[in-house]
């Protein structure tokens, strides 16, 4: 359980009152992921200008917590750098890449035809698409306006104002997929969509809402954990608790209704796991005169969404077929630039050159699994700078000196995410690419205020060794001073 450190008054309102920072960040947050999941078409070149206008303003916030925080910060823009180091890596090697454009187009007998030239695979690569630079800044400004939530917020009490705005948005979003099942529409609202049936609220395709509802129904278990252990005199059929439980529901058991079959069967195999790790909670921990009623229903729901889930992921898939011939022909693409790939946005264009006859014919912009296309258009060395970060990242927070619990939880949702990437294309959505970056790190930063002092946690330690350790002279005797 996270330690609470009792404060005076005057400490606690200067911890927990939003700084102008704060402020700005928490509805920039507030507003593009409001923005991304009610207006959710992934190829929407809206939603990316959006982006790349307000990831614009995120210096303007950094400024502003440097002028306006009331504890010290060191190494701020350090920090901002490093933190966003991939994303102006993949900028450059998307514009090294513009030298290289292994397709051309050639006339014979009057028709057009798309020729893949030879390129050096030691240098990066990258198809001449005027829209392509769009997607790598849009991408590229989601992560940046993500990533200020390990920067800026200074006290836990911030995630617990923003958290429960977005466990809110992400459950209104449920109950209008619900209301479209019953009215029996043709299609999501605020978009075309792909003209099939497989969709849910705003979401063109359902296997991106399972992503998202993955993310947040997670959270939501979380925050009614979270709730129950702050919420000592109070029973937790009193508090906000069941709410978060309410919204964790309809989030999680929408999976019944989705029509991709690994999307679904994760996000039901994950929901079932966050009840599941509820129900033990309240067991082992709770002291509140409900809790084996509270576990009892949290079991019960947890072992159909379990049931759920395994019969999902055993179902007959007709888009099995094509699916693995996707990702084949990813991973040719992938043998045969492994360094840096064939440029972002390149699989739909480089497929005739490496699908069998079944693909033949018919579009196919993804390869139905974000791990192997990002692979195949970036390469190792393109993947190398996030995953060293996400890597580093993870190892520092294992090696604290505790565990947090509420990291913990939020954390069963991200790995879900990455689990349904190796089988899926969840980070094609927006919406789902900054609900992921929004917990990731939220979950991190609430480590970091748990377990440092509100005006240490951005501070450099003061070190303190012994004299015989150092390396300039240091005089500790009396001083005799004499004039003269």
């Amino acid at each position: 359980m996270e330690e609470h450190i009792q404060l005076r008054p005057r400490d606690q309102a200067l911890r927990d009152t939003f700084t102008p920072a704060e402020g700005l960040l928490f509805w920039t947050i507030l507003l593009t992921m409001t923005v991304s999941s009610w207006y959710s078409d992934p190829r929407s070149f809206w939603i990316l200008g959006f982006f790349l206008i307000v990831g614009g303003f995120c210096p303007v916030i950094l400024i502003t917590h440097e002028r306006t925080h009331p504890f010290f910060v060191d190494t701020l823009w350090t920090r901002f750098w490093l933190l966003s180091a991939p994303v102006w890596l993949a900028a450059l090697q998307f514009t090294m890449g513009v030298l290289q454009d292994p397709l051309v187009q050639s006339d014979i007998e009057g028709q057009l035809y798309f020729k893949l030239l030879p390129v050096n695979h030691l240098l990066p690569v990258s198809l001449a698409n005027n829209t392509t630079w769009i997607t790598v800044l849009g991408i590229g400004s989601i992560y940046i306006v993500a990533m200020q939530l390990i920067i800026v917020p200074k006290s836990r009490s911030y995630f617990e104002r923003l958290l429960p705005c977005l466990c809110l948005n992400a459950t209104l979003i449920a109950i209008v997929g619900y209301l479209q099942k019953i009215l029996m529409l043709d299609a999501p609202f605020f978009t075309a969509g792909t003209r099939q049936r497989d969709f849910f609220a705003f979401f063109p395709y359902d296997g991106h809402w399972a992503a998202f509802a993955l993310l947040w129904s997670s959270a939501c278990v979380s925050m009614a954990l979270l709730t129950s252990r702050y919420h000592h005199a109070k029973e937790f059929i009193q508090s906000t608790g069941p709410l978060y439980l309410t919204g964790a529901s309809l989030l999680g058991l929408s999976g019944f209704l989705v029509h991709a079959r690994w999307p679904a069967a994760i996000l039901l195999l994950t929901f079932s796991v966050m009840l599941l790790t509820l129900a033990v909670s309240f067991l082992a921990q709770s002291k509140d005169p409900h809790r084996k009623s509270i576990a009892l229903c949290s079991a019960f729901i947890s072992i159909l969404a379990f049931a759920g889930g395994i019969f999902r992921a055993f179902q007959i898939d007709d888009y099995a077929q094509t699916s693995g011939a996707l990702r084949q022909a990813a991973i040719e693409m992938f043998r045969d630039s492994p360094l840096f790939g064939w440029g972002i946005d390149s699989f739909a264009e480089l497929l005739p050159f490496y699908a069998d006859d079944t693909l033949l014919g018919a579009p196919h912009g993804r390869a139905t699994s974000d791990l192997l296309q990002i692979l195949a258009e970036v390469g190792i060395l393109g993947c190398l700078p996030l995953c060293i970060l996400i890597t580093y990242l993870v190892v520092r927070y294992v090696r604290g000196l505790h565990d947090i619990q509420l990291t913990n939880h939020l954390m069963i949702g991200c790995v879900g995410i990455i689990a349904l990437a190796g089988l899926d294309s969840p980070f094609m959505s927006p919406a789902t690419f900054l609900s992921f970056f929004v917990i990731f790190f939220s979950a991190l930063r609430w480590a970091d205020l748990s377990r440092n002092q509100v005006d240490e946690v951005d501070a450099k330690p003061d070190l303190v060794i012994h004299e015989d350790h150092r390396s300039v002279p240091f005089h500790t005797d009396a001083y005799e001073d004499q004039f003269k």
